[in-house]
């Protein structure tokens, strides 16, 4: 995680997990849990952040989609919607995850 994201996650957990869209697709996830004092504009600039990290950090033969959703109080997530939907490609999109959330 680069500085900036860093310091806007400042008290945050994050967690990269493989779960299943509401289709049942393959989604690698990072699940992001905010202190309860965190101001919802401060939540939106991280999670943009993170979003944007993983963007930058996607190599250009991947062709998944960085999507970020902004949850109620204080939960937020960052996913990949993956074109394929394969195991292979759901655990590079972990491994990828997994380097942006240490």
């Amino acid at each position: 995680m680069d500085a900036m994201t860093k310091k806007q996650m400042k008290g945050a957990t994050l967690t990269a997990t493989l779960g299943k869209s509401q289709y049942g697709t393959l989604e690698p996830t990072i699940e992001v849990r905010f202190p309860a004092e965190a101001h919802y504009r401060a939540r939106s600039a991280a999670l943009h952040a993170l979003a944007a990290e993983v963007e930058a950090a996607t190599e250009l033969g991947d062709h998944w989609c960085v999507a970020l959703e902004d949850g109620e109080y204080e939960s937020g997530r960052v996913w990949l919607e993956l074109v394929d939907g394969t195991d292979e490609e759901a655990q590079r999109g972990m491994a990828l995850l997994r380097t942006v959330v240490v």
